[in-house]
């Protein structure tokens, strides 16, 4: 399982980093730092497990696998999409400052943009305001584009305010960053994508409480490695719940070929990451390799790893499924009569 945390950050979030960290030069303006709060902020889609995992090293505590691999999956999911939303709020602010180039109904349209960088690219944006409903369209076309029907969606937000709620989200489109490659980054050159990605959430800015769902819409990166392929796709949904006193949960589904730990081929299985904790941060937590109406090549077949934390992050019981046992004997540990939480708190 420690394996698949890289696995999982370099083949799914990271490929989704990677896809929003390509758009550079003619929409520079989407990595720079924040806005002022007129739009979409990065704490609207900001995930953080309650306790800060403790940094004190005592005799026997370990760190759980699945607990690590969860919170490095929210650490690298914060990278992109609270970066996504402060780069959105960004472009809109500064659009905002200035007069458009045309009207679409209530529609104000910038652009096309000539890329600034001399790529075959041009760039188009679109803002809407009404009701206190805030909409942005961010566009993509070659470099002679002359109107939006020219150009393709790369990119769309929204912000809805109602007293001390704000929901809203974005779409990234990754079907439209493998149509003009010139967006990509040269380093990135080994993962191709299709589909998208649609962030949602709902916050109360007044308490703990807070959801927020991450679609994959026919998402697939296919990494081209040195030595073999891998195709990751998912068309589940990321969910990260906590409500108004700070407990909360987190789900992820993906499927794909996790053969680099030596227990699976090069089948494809679903991976499943679950967590649950309190408002101090006690919690429990699965990890599952599945295989799929029969479709699979495990070495023992389903793979499931439980384990349940105190509130600074480390082990109170872990157990992994009983036919993996004899490939790690040692691995088993504490009692499960330590969990804060039954299995019935995680969202399976």
């Amino acid at each position: 399982m420690t394996t698949h945390k890289a696995t999982l950050r370099s083949s799914l979030l990271a490929a989704a980093a990677a896809g929003l960290c390509t758009l550079n030069g003619g929409c520079g303006l989407l990595f720079g730092g924040g806005g002022d709060g007129a739009f979409l902020e990065g704490d609207d889609v900001r995930l953080s497990i309650p306790a800060e995992v403790s940094t004190r090293a005592g005799e026997g505590e370990i760190r759980g696998d699945v607990y690590d691999i969860v919170d490095r999956t929210i650490t690298d999911t914060n990278g992109w999409v609270t970066g996504g939303v402060e780069g959105i709020a960004r472009i809109y602010e500064a659009l905002d400052r200035v007069r458009e180039t045309s009207r679409d109904g209530n529609w104000r349209v910038y652009g096309p943009y000539e890329d600034d960088d001399g790529r075959d690219l041009s760039w188009l944006a679109r803002l809407d305001e009404v009701d206190g409903s805030k909409k942005f369209e961010f566009y993509v076309g070659p470099r002679d584009a002359k109107d939006i029907d020219d150009v393709v969606l790369l990119m769309d937000g929204e912000l809805n305010v109602d007293g001390d709620t704000r929901s809203g989200g974005f779409g990234l489109h990754f079907d439209t960053i493998e149509a003009y490659p010139e967006m990509k980054d040269e380093k990135d050159s080994l993962h191709t994508f299709a589909g998208a990605i649609a962030v949602s959430f709902e916050r109360d800015v007044t308490t703990e409480r807070k959801e927020i769902e991450v679609k994959f819409e026919d998402f697939q990166v296919l990494y081209q490695g040195y030595l073999d392929d891998d195709t990751f796709f998912s068309d589940e949904s990321y969910i990260y719940r906590s409500t108004d006193e700070g407990t909360g949960d987190f789900h992820l589904a993906v499927y794909g070929q996790w053969d680099d730990w030596g227990w699976s081929g090069p089948e494809t299985e679903k991976f499943v990451l679950d967590m649950a904790w309190t408002e101090k941060g006690e919690g429990r937590a699965r990890g599952q390799i599945l295989e799929i109406d029969g479709i699979g090549d495990l070495k023992h077949g389903d793979l499931v790893i439980d384990e349940c934390f105190v509130a600074d992050g480390y082990l109170s019981w872990r157990q992994i499924g009983d036919t993996y046992v004899d490939e790690v004997p040692d691995y088993n540990f504490g009692d499960e009569a330590s969990c804060v939480l039954g299995v019935e708190a995680l969202p399976l």
